[in-house]
């Protein structure tokens, strides 16, 4: 019988743990494992691991034999390293397009938050100060909206940029006229899309191609006083950069919904937003992506292989350490 190791704390309704009960022996953990050796525990024999955040690098992967399927609950799997999963023939799935709506209102939301000093005036109510002084706002109608990276998300933030009355500028590395003109943007290069907009916000996966995208140049390119809102991975912005330009009063301020959990300082600062990774996190969303992630080990299990990321189309022997490398 297939062994099915739910390896975290993935938000899998009891709805969706009985349609992998119908798919083999499951095994339920509800809290991220400790260290290496508890993943290694709980993996035992497992043929299946569904995660969510847990990472599974190469040496991890390589004390695994059994391990031949990852369904990762989520649309981002750079915590899985996924070049030793397809040497060692383990399949890895994601769940993409889940999320679009919920991570693009959020992004609205930490848009407003920092241009109506929503959330300094929600502190200063709380602390006995009805004063309006000093909260003095920007209206985003008017305003020129840069999206980097216009898959799922990034496409409905600029239907929803378009209809608050922004110039919508976008950079994606699938430029073309056709795509302009059905999503209402223009396409421009990531340097004047930079320049040009008073908010950018970022929706790009996490590669090596992409990891700290945003660094020194590209923030110093930012027009003085825009807002910068990162709604996918922390790590896209060089975190130094960042720091210096926000405690400088370069940048307005900035949106963050994915955090470094060693830079305090830019979470402290003032005109920061931020909030614990939430973009994905509403009811319909998170139903969404529970039915395409047990689908995924569904699909797996019968022969066929939906949403791989890497490793083999559909079921197959695992290959030995030796054979992998």
């Amino acid at each position: 019988m297939t062994k099915i190791v739910l390896l975290d704390d993935c938000d899998l309704t009891d709805a969706h743990i009985a349609r992998l009960r119908k798919c083999g022996e499951v095994d339920v953990h509800s809290t991220p494992p400790a260290d290496a050796e508890e993943i290694k525990r709980r993996l035992s024999g497992a043929d299946v691991a569904v995660l969510g955040w847990t990472p599974l690098d190469g040496a991890l992967l390589r004390q695994l034999p059994d391990l031949r399927m990852i369904s990762v609950w989520a649309t981002g799997y750079d915590y899985v390293d996924v070049r030793a999963a397809d040497r060692l023939g383990i399949t890895v799935t994601n769940v993409p397009a889940y999320a679009g709506s919920a991570v693009s209102e959020l992004a609205l939301g930490l848009m407003l938050a920092l241009c109506r000093n929503i959330a300094r005036g929600n502190r200063r109510v709380r602390a006995g100060t009805l004063s309006w002084q000093g909260l003095h706002g920007t209206e985003l109608s008017g305003r020129t909206l840069g999206i980097i990276g216009i898959g799922d998300i990034g496409s409905r933030l600029a239907t929803i940029g378009s209809a608050l009355g922004m110039r919508v500028l976008a950079f994606s590395r699938n430029m073309s006229e056709e795509r302009a003109e059905k999503m209402g943007v223009e396409f421009r290069p990531m340097a004047d899309v930079l320049r040009e907009s008073d908010v950018v916000s970022l929706h790009l996966p996490l590669t090596p191609d992409t990891e700290r995208i945003m660094g020194e140049k590209e923030i110093a390119m930012m027009k003085p006083g825009a807002f910068l809102v990162n709604t996918a991975r922390a790590a896209l912005v060089d975190q130094d950069a960042l720091y210096e330009a926000l405690s400088s009063g370069r940048l307005a301020g900035a949106g963050l919904d994915d955090l470094d959990p060693d830079r305090r300082d830019i979470i402290d600062l003032d005109n920061v937003v931020a909030t614990p990774h939430i973009g994905f996190c509403t009811d319909t969303a998170l139903a969404r992506k529970g039915d395409i992630c047990v689908g995924n080990v569904e699909a797996y299990v019968n022969g066929r292989a939906e949403n791989v990321v890497a490793g083999p189309q559909s079921p197959g022997p695992r290959l030995s350490p030796g054979q992998g490398d």
